[in-house]
């Protein structure tokens, strides 16, 4: 579970939203979107987290999180251009994987 982990303690405390329904416009197509969990860190920096309850087994665990992370990224690009419109705030964007305990920031 999530509370099991520090990252995932982090995620769920602090102020914030969960399951954040928004529409907006993106690349020109209205778009609705609903976000796993926003973090408002206490330095004021807005994460936008997804969680993905993917389970890997086997070796190369960097390998799987890379692409993940590279099939995750056009969704976390519009969450997060939908947010900031929204909210007026740039964010920052990660995946969480509970069962791995694995918390990736994404670049968007």
């Amino acid at each position: 579970s999530m509370l099991d982990d520090d990252k995932g303690r982090w995620i769920l405390s602090g102020e914030g939203y969960t399951e954040l329904a928004l529409t907006g416009v993106f690349e020109g197509e209205l778009m609705s979107v609903i976000i796993d969990r926003v973090r408002i860190d206490a330095d004021g920096t807005h994460w936008i987290i997804d969680y993905k309850t993917s389970s890997h087994e086997g070796g190369n665990l960097a390998g799987f999180l890379q692409v993940e992370t590279a099939r995750y990224a056009p969704q976390l690009a519009r969450y997060s251009s939908i947010y900031s419109n929204w909210s007026g705030q740039s964010v920052k964007c990660a995946l969480y994987f509970p069962l791995l305990k694995s918390f990736v920031e994404v670049a968007v």
